[in-house]
């Protein structure tokens, strides 16, 4: 982005970017919460932002309270990749196959009904240096938020080998008059006999060698080390049934990898049907000092939108809360508002004042509050 900021700043354009709700409509929360504390004489001591996009409440009704509204290739790639962030001082790093074992539960006081969970997300430490807090901060914290025991499960089928990219000789035996497909049974079989021959155990490496049709899948989860009890592993079991990982159907000739797999059943079995609605949550938590004896104050920021289902017609709170930001991103430079040049973000006054009176009266406002601390 730097290389084509000053191009089109030589060329006197203006390139609006990250202008949608995570990023977009967070960026310029978060700015709005921290220019107001600085102003205050404030100095910002912890910044930690969640943000995810998921089922409402009455359609979170799978195994894992999630589903997708396009390929879940993307999602699940994201749920690999590593993260970094700064707690109390400490940089923390967090491997890309240690993401869904870092995950912690989430509660918001005024939303207790909310049973949630928080998964780093990738680097928070450029956001020190994009909203001028790094070197007074020292908590920077971004998380995506599900609900409660989705990395439980993820982290199971992961670990199963359900995430692996590479080319699975089973799966790519060619296709043709004497080729007969495997069933997606087959292929669970076949990751749990490896998972076993993996285990370190004798008694193991020998029953490996047996069917694993009639063993009872959470045992082995927990055998070998997919799930740390037998109530996570029934769960984890309970969510191989629900997607359809043990049917004697036969499993498509484009998938050949078990992540094509995963992919193939979570794209049939998670996704929303007609009139069901999903839901957006964006919280931020700025917590704030002074120098002058006043006493330290934590702002909250929270934006709660659903889905509409009116006159038979669907509108998606995540089409909403990407969409409706862009379009005024627009409006704005087409108006003249802005006048700075280059690639921006929505960082400065001149768009996110703007933008957020316009989001609030198009039905999109974040509730805030401040407490002493």
């Amino acid at each position: 982005m730097s290389d084509a900021n000053e191009r089109a700043k030589s060329a006197g354009v203006t390139i609006l970017c990250e202008m949608g709700l995570d990023p977009g409509i967070d960026h310029m929360m978060a700015m709005k919460m921290i220019n107001q504390a600085h102003f205050r004489g404030g100095k910002i001591k912890s910044f930690v932002s969640y943000c995810g996009g998921l089922p409402s409440p009455a359609d979170a009704n799978n195994p894992l309270g999630y589903k997708f509204s396009w390929s879940p290739a993307g999602a699940l790639r994201a749920g690999r990749n590593p993260a970094v962030y700064i707690s109390e001082g400490q940089t923390i790093m967090v491997a890309g196959e240690d993401l869904y074992d870092s995950a912690t539960c989430f509660r918001l006081p005024h939303l207790p009904a909310f049973a949630l969970e928080r998964l780093p997300n990738r680097d928070s430490l450029v956001y020190g240096d994009l909203y001028g807090i790094t070197n007074e901060a020292s908590t920077i914290f971004r998380a995506t938020l599900r609900y409660e025991g989705f990395s439980e499960i993820m982290s199971a089928l992961a670990k199963l080998g359900y995430f692996n990219n590479e080319i699975r000789p089973m799966l790519s035996q060619g296709s043709g008059i004497n080729h007969s497909a495997p069933s997606f049974n087959m292929f669970l079989q076949e990751l749990l006999r490896e998972a076993l021959k993996n285990n370190q155990t004798q008694k193991d490496v020998t029953e490996a060698g047996h069917s694993t049709e009639q063993m009872d899948i959470a045992n082995i989860l927990v055998r070998v080390g997919c799930c740390k009890s037998s109530t996570s592993a029934n769960k984890v079991a309970f969510c191989i049934r629900y997607l359809g990982l043990d049917d004697e159907s036969k499993i498509p000739e484009a998938c050949k990898s078990a992540f094509d797999i995963i992919c193939s059943r979570m794209e049939e079995r998670l996704k929303y049907f007609p009139n069901e609605q999903d839901m957006v949550l964006l919280h931020h938590e700025v917590q704030v000092t002074y120098d002058d004896g006043r006493p330290s104050e934590l702002h909250k920021a929270t934006l709660l939108e659903f889905g509409k289902n009116e006159n038979d017609k669907s509108e998606s709170a995540m089409a909403r809360t990407v969409g409706i930001p862009a379009a005024i991103g627009a409006q704005l430079l087409l108006e003249g508002k802005i006048t700075s040049t280059g690639v921006l973000r929505p960082l400065d006054p001149e768009i996110y004042l703007p933008a957020l009176e316009i989001l609030k009266a198009s039905g999109i406002h974040m509730h805030e509050e401040v407490e002493s601390i």
